[in-house]
C-alpha cells in the first residue's frame, strides 16, 4: 500500500510538471506566432525571422504525451496485476507512437514553419539579406528586408545583433530619423 501511495504521488507530480511545461511551451509558441503576425502587419522595412520557434509544436506534443502517460499511471493503480500489465502494454504502444510523432514534428517543424513564413514574407515583398551581411553570428535567425541596401548599411548592422523584434523597431526608428532634416 505504501509503495502504491509513493507511485501515486510520483506519477501525479511528474504528470503535473510535464503538463505545466507543455503549457509554457504552448505559450511560447503562441507568442512567436503573435510576433510574426505583428511583424508582417507593421510593414517595417526590415524584419527578423527565427526558425527555432518551429521546434515548439513538437515539443508541446511530446510534453503532453508524457504528461498524460504519467497521469494515466494513476488510473492503473487500483487494477489487479494482470489487468495492469495488459493495459500497460497498450499504453506503452500508444506513448511510443506519440513520442515518435512528436520527434518527427519537432525536427520537421522548423522546415515547415520556415517555409510558410518565407512564402508569406515574399508575398509581402520581403527578400532575405544575403549571407554574411546581418546576423552572421545567429544560426537560426535571418534578416528580411524590402530594401537590400539595408543589409549592407553599417548603422543597421550595429543595431541588429541578436535578432529580437526590438531591433527591427530600432532600425525603423533610425530610418525615420534619417528622413528628418
Amino acid at each position: 500500500m505504501k509503495s502504491k501511495l509513493k507511485l501515486f504521488f510520483l506519477a501525479l507530480g511528474l504528470g503535473t510538471v510535464f503538463m505545466l511545461l507543455a503549457a509554457v511551451a504552448y505559450w511560447l509558441c503562441l507568442d512567436a506566432a503573435d510576433d510574426n503576425s505583428e511583424m508582417f502587419a507593421s510593414g517595417r522595412r526590415l524584419i527578423i525571422h527565427s526558425s527555432s520557434s518551429g521546434y515548439l509544436p513538437g515539443v508541446v506534443m511530446g510534453l503532453v504525451i508524457f504528461g498524460l502517460f504519467f497521469l494515466s499511471v494513476i488510473a492503473f493503480l487500483p487494477l489487479d496485476e494482470k489487468a495492469r500489465k495488459r493495459k500497460g502494454m497498450k499504453l506503452q504502444k500508444a506513448v511510443a507512437v506519440g513520442a515518435i510523432a512528436s520527434l518527427v514534428l519537432t525536427f520537421a517543424g522548423p522546415f515547415w514553419f520556415s517555409h510558410n513564413w518565407e512564402a508569406k514574407a515574399e508575398a509581402l515583398g520581403y527578400q532575405p539579406c544575403p549571407p554574411l551581411t546581418l546576423l552572421i553570428n545567429r544560426m537560426t535567425y535571418q534578416a528580411w528586408t524590402k530594401n537590400l541596401d539595408l543589409c549592407f548599411d553599417p548603422e543597421v548592422s550595429r543595431l541588429v545583433q541578436r535578432g529580437g523584434p526590438e531591433e527591427s523597431k530600432a532600425v525603423e526608428a533610425m530610418l525615420a530619423q534619417r528622413r528628418r532634416p
